[in-house]
């Protein structure tokens, strides 16, 4: 596989500083709002529930962790069907009960046994600590693609020359459940050409047999 402009920093430490400042800076970002506490609302006027974020400075993150809305009409927080739900939220975003750790009433519920506000203290699951390595660590590696020259776009971005001549631009994106990868054709490299796939090998079927390439 022939590359170009890997952005490695082994040749361009002028200009791959920058990138590592900004990676640095969002890896903190993130681990300064990174949940420690789930909270569930329930309205006492529309009986609608809300899961909410705290972070490690008892401030809600809504910038990195927006509330998320919960099924259903609930009568108070500490229903096991509205629990139930607030549970599979935190295992799709990554996360679990602390060791020990139950729902309970929020501090100052004036009403312990039907309480607006229920709170858990949780933790990252080992999937959501390796999502945020990939997320800021070194992007993978590309396999050799016979024909094919790579040029580096922008992080996870690549622009990709097969022997006709036509480029398309594939794209890496980390995800919890599994890294996603796509492939962009057409003149602005706007044409979905395949669909987001776990399967590095899939993204690159069109680039090794580039007559499949169809939007």
């Amino acid at each position: 596989m022939t590359t170009t402009n890997h952005g490695s920093g082994h040749n361009q430490p002028s200009q791959s500083l920058p990138e590592d400042r900004r990676l640095e800076l969002s890896r903190t970002s993130e681990e300064r709002h990174r949940p420690v506490t789930a909270r569930v609302y329930v309205s006492p006027i529309t009986s609608r529930a809300a899961l909410r974020w705290v972070n490690a400075e008892g401030h809600d993150s809504p910038t990195l962790w927006e509330p998320v809305r919960l099924d259903g009409t609930h009568a108070h927080a500490l229903r096991d069907e509205v629990l139930n739900l607030a549970g599979a939220v935190l295992a799709k975003r990554g996360f679990n009960y602390a060791r020990g750790a139950y729902w309970q009433p929020a501090s100052g519920e004036p009403d312990a046994a039907r309480p607006a506000t229920s709170e858990v203290a949780v933790v990252p699951t080992r999937a959501y600590l390796d999502l945020q390595d990939r997320r800021f660590g070194p992007v993978p590696e590309l396999p050799e693609v016979p024909g094919v020259t790579f040029k580096t776009t922008q992080r996870g971005q690549w622009w990709a020359t097969v022997p006709d001549g036509r480029t398309f631009l594939l794209t890496w994106t980390p995800h919890l459940d599994g890294d996603r990868w796509t492939v962009w054709g057409g003149d602005q490299h706007s044409d979905l050409i395949r669909p987001a796939t776990t399967s590095i090998d899939k993204a690159l079927f069109v680039l090794r047999h580039p007559s499949h390439a169809r939007p």
